[in-house]
């Protein structure tokens, strides 16, 4: 109860510290000098989470991160049930009508519950929170937000307009997220089609199998991390659809990098005064033009549009926030229940612990007087030295290239398994 007890004077602090070094590193970024009063226009990462799995979570978080130094400027928890309510409230209300509204007058200061929608809006819920506070709190606009796009957020800033109408809320895309949208979209035309009688993935040379989509979502990744320009990324997108659809035939490889360092064979071949090899075995994505032509044609130009693109040009994405989602989930595990304030007290430690390392638990220690000893500070050395360590094993591209062909053996072996056992035998709704 000490630690819920003294909960908000936490929360200002630990955001209020990162503010101030926000401020200081934008200041220093763009050499310019603020004050205090000054209110500074920058851009954010936003992303909500649940403590629940699934859709019916009754606790949610929104968390905003700076793109430029990735520091958790602040946080939200959104809650739409109260345990008192549903048992004392209830209770006193069938037994004792009269005493029950004095009684909620009374516990409307402490009750959990501050959102009476589904969990689904809690995220937008949350950015209304964070964006009409961020003035009067932090004397910061976030004016560019990237996202996700799985929820209204968005939509529901541009309509509410929390910095009036003088200031416009620009949207950027996570690439990791864009990318995928392609794998889905390709997925689910299978399942619409098999629906009307049409196959496009069967197992014949040519079909839309899922090796195939894994594929080109991988292409599609590659060109929108490796574009510098819209035209670039489109280029790229429609150079790796038209390789698939190539035969010895009809090559149509007029998209693909030239030069004899190009990824596509044929364009390599050509630079090097060589025959080209056969498409049958050197085509990786072999794509049926008659027949997947005319229902691929629609996905692939509704997530070429120049409009997608632009919003992916910056080349960001949302892992801080994720990470910041593990910090905080450590600390209050999704698989048990737990209360508003518990949530809130994992939100802010996490954040602080996300900002300034695993040190900062000392600092939390403090704040409500306990005294720390040499085993604390030891053990808090001992993590930040495994976190340093992980992250540099983790970005070399040994691992990373092992990584990618474990995850194609495992998908092949699946395909083979449904293969012999005649077709898949569990799909939502299929059967």
């Amino acid at each position: 109860m000490l630690c819920y007890q003294r909960l908000d004077a936490l929360e200002e602090k630990v955001f209020s510290e990162a503010v101030r070094q926000v401020r200081q590193i934008h200041a220093t970024h763009n050499g310019m000098t603020l004050s205090d009063d000054d209110v500074l226009d920058i851009s954010v990462n936003y992303d909500g989470s649940w403590l629940t799995r699934g859709h019916s979570s009754h606790i949610g978080i929104g968390c905003v991160v700076d793109v430029l130094t990735g520091i958790c400027l602040d946080a939200h928890v959104m809650c739409n049930y109260c345990h008192v309510c549903q048992t004392t409230g209830n209770k006193l209300l069938q037994e004792k009508p009269l005493e029950y509204a004095a009684w909620l007058v009374k516990h409307m200061d402490i009750c959990d519950k501050n959102f009476a929608g589904s969990s689904g809006m809690m995220e937008v819920e949350a950015a209304r929170v964070l964006w009409g506070r961020s003035v009067s709190r932090h004397n910061l606009r976030y004016t560019v937000m990237l996202s996700d796009g799985d929820t209204k957020t968005f939509q529901e800033l541009s309509k509410i307009k929390p910095y009036g109408d003088q200031v416009t809320i620009e949207k950027e895309e996570c690439i990791n997220h864009v990318s995928k949208r392609l794998g889905t979209a390709l997925r689910n035309l299978v399942t619409d089609c098999r629906k009307k009688g049409i196959t496009l993935g069967g197992r014949g040379y040519g079909q839309l199998t899922l090796n195939t989509i894994r594929k080109l979502t991988i292409y599609y990744n590659r060109a929108i991390r490796g574009g510098k320009t819209v035209a670039d990324m489109k280029r790229a997108v429609m150079a790796s659809l038209r390789h698939g659809y190539s035969t010895d035939d009809k090559p149509q490889h007029d998209l693909c990098p030239h030069g004899a360092a190009s990824w596509c064979f044929y364009q390599a071949a050509l630079a090097q005064n060589k025959p080209p090899g056969p498409h049958a075995k050197l085509v990786h994505t072999p794509l049926n033009f008659k027949k997947l032509n005319p229902p691929l044609k629609p996905v692939y130009q509704r997530l070429t549009e120049d409009q997608l693109l632009q919003r992916c040009v910056s080349g960001k994405t949302q892992n801080s926030n994720e990470c910041l989602h593990s910090s905080v989930w450590v600390r209050c595990p999704k698989d048990k229940f737990a209360c508003k304030n518990r949530v809130r007290f994992a939100v802010v430690t996490g954040a602080r612990e996300f900002n300034f390392g695993p040190a900062a638990a000392l600092n939390t220690a403090k704040f409500y007087g306990f005294t720390t000893g040499c085993n604390m500070k030891r053990l808090n050395k001992a993590r930040e030295c495994k976190r340093v360590l992980g992250s540099i094993r983790f970005k070399k591209d040994q691992l990373n290239k092992r990584r990618d062909t474990v995850r194609a053996a495992k998908l092949k072996r699946q395909e083979e398994l449904i293969r012999l056992e005649g077709g898949a035998a569990y799909a939502a709704g299929q059967f």
